[in-house]
């Protein structure tokens, strides 16, 4: 029922040869064409702490959980649905950069969002207390660590509490996470993830762009944030672990209904089956702009059908 897979999946440093004098000028030769390029095109060199930390092997583990483990057979039954990943260098101490987090859920997922009312995400920056304004789209919640750099400090681990709301923003469902932290550095930003539907061995698809772009804001008279509210811009990529739990049931057109409903693909005659629960793509802003992917599965068993009601005569 629960699927770990912490996978090896590595980028490797480019080799570099040791040959004989020669070998070493052509190299430098080499290097200082590069770099004159670079600064006639008005690009930066690449720092030693980062672009040759995103160079070395990438680490991902994912993970995934329906609950209950019973499911019927042939309808779909309310469910919860836990997920998530890791995401590290083992090799450095920098933790890696994402551009793009892609989280394809199984077609035995529903995700149903229809009745539910729309948070805006303005109102997840400007309130102080979300949960109580946006009470009513409220879907699940988890928890983000990252590694976050300010300007002329050094990098900091942060524990961040994730509150996901649903959002109808210009006719595209979103789920938007909500990240708040704690402690010595109070910061509140949005993962807006997009929803839609594919076909396939998955079904849903929740997807988020462009991590950079995303703007966070520090808590509002903090010592380490300034007198006011401070913006900080393209900091929050540098995620380590990323947990997120859907668990919401509602009441629409009357009929009582669940944010993720699930069934059990087993065979006619087998009585449990295991199958791709979700697959995680992560995109990181290397010179290649490598992505890399893993699948967690699930198993589950059939639960008993439910007994028909007897019409009394």
């Amino acid at each position: 029922m629960y699927g770990m897979g912490p996978v090896r999946d590595t980028t490797e440093p480019h080799a570099v040869s040791s040959g004989g004098s020669r070998t070493g000028l052509l190299a430098l030769l080499l290097g200082a064409l590069a770099l004159a390029l670079m600064a006639a095109a008005g690009a930066s060199p690449p720092s030693a702490g980062g672009d040759l930390a995103q160079t070395g092997e990438v680490v991902i583990g994912v993970s995934g959980e329906t609950v209950p483990g019973k499911l019927p057979r042939s309808r779909m039954a309310p469910a919860l649905l836990r997920l998530g990943f890791t995401s590290e260098t083992p090799s450095t101490p920098t933790t890696p950069e994402l551009t793009a987090i892609t989280l394809e859920l199984s077609r035995n997922l529903a995700v149903q969002t229809m009745g539910l009312p729309s948070c805006p995400i303005a109102e997840l920056y400007e309130s102080s207390d979300a949960g109580q304004v946006c009470a009513g789209s409220l879907v699940g919640h988890g928890s983000v660590t990252s590694e976050v750099t300010l300007p002329g400090q050094a990098p900091a681990t942060i524990e961040g509490r994730l509150s996901a709301f649903y959002d109808l923003g210009e006719g595209q469902p979103r789920i938007l996470a909500q990240v708040t932290s704690t402690g010595a550095l109070p910061l509140t930003y949005v993962i807006p993830f997009t929803i839609d539907k594919t076909q396939g061995v998955y079904g849903t698809i929740l997807s988020v762009e462009h991590m950079q772009f995303i703007v966070g804001e520090c808590a509002r008279g903090h010592p380490n944030c300034f007198s006011q509210t401070y913006t900080y811009k393209g900091i929050y990529g540098h995620i380590s672990k990323f947990e997120l739990t859907l668990d919401r049931q509602f009441v629409h057109a009357g009929k009582r209904t669940s944010v993720v409903s699930a069934d059990c693909p087993a065979r006619n005659g087998s009585l449990s089956a295991s199958f791709p629960l979700v697959k995680v793509d992560l995109a990181y802003p290397y010179p290649d702009a490598i992505s890399r992917s893993q699948v967690a599965t699930s198993r589950c068993e059939v639960s008993a059908p439910r007994r028909r009601r007897r019409k009394r005569s």
